[in-house]
């Protein structure tokens, strides 16, 4: 897909802020849904190795989401959250609220099973690390295939027992994800906005300039919160989707360059 992308002095191509204030746009072209999926979980498992930021995933339906939350529970790499309509106005904000506290809140195991979509029994992490990763750089070293996360309970030191305090320990080395729809997007109350992360993938793309405005909002604050941190989107852009990825590039008002192989410079600047 050709973009506007910026020339960098060193001959390589950068995306600057795009037309939201302090905003980086990146896209990751696909070939259908299932690979849609699967190039997600390589390049949240690429970042795991390289950043281990909190991150939220914006999604059009509950379909999505319960496909979106199914693939990254089988990898047993991430703690996730997710927020969708099934949940009363209470359980959701108090989902928001552990997840924006972080490790130790109690948050990531309580909503782990929030999406109505139990873990598989047998970790799927190796599973899905045979195919080649098309995010070399940051995807080598040991694999992590973790059990999911039980119980969140007091920290290490605490007088739980070794093997728990490791779970408790192993816990808050995930990555942690929140997945929402949009309409969970648009009802959460405005006191526990922005969700304060400084990456957005965006599953399905944005179907109008206001669901767009609306998600950079949501997770990245207005423009004084974007000056404060390097925010990044990503889209996941799929083959024939060629009309939806123009209305957005109007919609960023910027360029939205290739995502690069080394996911990392994403977040750190390099890219």
């Amino acid at each position: 897909m050709a973009t506007e992308d910026r020339q960098r002095t060193d001959g390589s191509l950068s995306a600057g802020p795009s037309g939201s204030v302090g905003v980086w746009h990146y896209y990751a072209a696909v070939g259908n849904t299932e690979a849609k999926l699967a190039t997600l979980v390589e390049l949240l498992l690429a970042l795991q190795s390289s950043t281990r930021r909190s991150l939220a995933i914006c999604c059009s339906s509950r379909d999505s989401l319960d496909s979106l939350v199914y693939s990254l529970l089988r990898s047993r790499a991430f703690a996730v959250t997710a927020i969708h309509s099934d949940l009363t106005d209470k359980e959701r904000e108090l989902a928001l609220a552990a997840f924006k506290r972080g490790p130790g809140s109690g948050g990531t195991a309580a909503t782990h099973g929030s999406s109505g979509l139990a873990a598989p029994e047998s970790p799927g992490a190796g599973a899905g690390r045979q195919r080649p990763s098309p995010f070399p750089a940051e995807a080598e070293g040991p694999g992590r295939d973790t059990a999911a996360p039980g119980p969140a309970g007091p920290g290490p030191g605490s007088g739980l027992a070794p093997q728990a305090q490791a779970q408790a320990h192993d816990d808050e080395r995930l990555v942690r994800v929140l997945v929402i729809t949009d309409v969970c997007l648009k009802a959460l109350p405005k006191e526990l906005l922005p969700l304060g992360v400084c990456l957005l993938v965006e599953f399905d793309l944005p179907p109008s300039k206001e669901v767009y405005s609306r998600r950079l909002s949501a997770v990245f604050g207005g423009g004084k919160d974007r000056r404060s941190a390097r925010c990044v989107v990503v889209d996941m852009v799929e083959a024939g989707a060629i009309g939806a990825f123009r209305a957005l590039e109007s919609f960023t008002a910027g360029p939205v360059a290739e995502m690069p192989v080394r996911v990392g410079d994403m977040l750190l600047g390099g890219a």
